[in-house]
């Protein structure tokens, strides 16, 4: 059988799902549904993210550099992505002092936050790695094994990314801007897979060593949103967010709301347990297929 019609088709469906996934979340921001949704669509998303990063890109990236060095290069890769994330996040652009981070929204995360940009960057990469992979595989089986497992994770990421650039304040035009090139990565992934087939495939090693480099360095930025930017926004304590709100009027500054009792705290919990379970799930299910 033909590949190039079922890899384009493949690549077609891809797009479709990305979009549906990250529809979900602007409909109902179109619709102006309450904070809440978002706030527990953003604890949702905190658990796609940590599951992301531990079950998915972090054994991916130590798999793929064990196979080339004899050294623990994807866990240092791993440290090195949560510490370089930490320097730009809460350093570069520390949100306690002035940057124009440390309005937070009733959805729990920061506006105006950097981590959106990072995590477009980031899926984009990812997702385009997996589209070579998919453009080079030249057996018709594993070709459905990775469309399998590509769309079952470009879903719900698209929904948590959007859910994610909401809470951080962006506006909807940019939202759907980044979705627009978000569902694009993987197309783009199967065409440069598809030009550069021949060449990459004599370099496997190289190729491993890139891959898994940057899938380890990956997990490590997920990991750090998933706890630092999302679960940890979510979770703040009462008297912290009324501090940001006494500290928002006295500066003048009325994008803080005024901070009520969270009474959605297991619902949260019970989210982001939702949200790894179900990257579990698709893990045994790609490893099954």
């Amino acid at each position: 059988m033909e590949l190039l019609p079922v890899k384009l088709l493949a690549g077609l469906g891809i797009i479709a799902v990305t979009v549906i996934g990250g529809a979900i979340p602007l409909l109902a921001a179109s619709r102006q549904v309450g904070w809440r949704f978002f706030s527990l669509g953003n604890a949702f998303a905190g658990g796609i993210f940590l599951g992301v990063g531990f079950i998915h890109l972090l054994p991916e990236g130590i798999h793929e550099l064990e196979e080339v060095v004899d050294y623990p290069l994807g866990a240092l890769l791993a440290a090195i992505g949560v510490g370089l994330l930490l320097l730009i996040d809460r350093v570069i652009f520390d949100r306690g002092h002035g940057h124009g981070h440390g309005e937070v929204p009733a959805g729990g995360a920061p506006q105006g936050a950097i981590y959106p940009y990072m995590l477009l960057v980031l899926l984009s990469i990812h997702s385009i790695a997996a589209g070579i992979a998919l453009g080079l595989e030249e057996h018709l089986t594993t070709v459905i094994i990775l469309v399998i497992g590509i769309l079952s994770h470009q879903g719900s990421e698209a929904f948590a990314f959007v859910v994610s650039t909401h809470a951080a304040g962006l506006e909807a035009r940019r939202q759907k801007i980044m979705l627009t090139i978000l569902s694009l990565t993987v197309p783009v992934g199967i065409l440069a897979g598809l030009a550069t087939s021949t060449a990459l495939s004599e370099m496997s090693d190289v190729r491993s060593l890139i891959e898994g480099s940057f899938v380890a360095f990956a997990a490590g930025t997920f990991i750090y949103v998933a706890i630092i930017d999302i679960i940890h926004e979510e979770f703040a304590r009462r008297e912290v967010r009324v501090a940001r709100f006494v500290m928002s009027v006295l500066s003048g500054d009325d994008d803080v709301p005024m901070p009520t009792v969270d009474r959605d705290r297991v619902a949260k919990f019970v989210l982001i347990a939702a949200g790894i379970a179900l990257m579990a799930v698709v893990a045994l299910f790609a490893e099954h297929h």
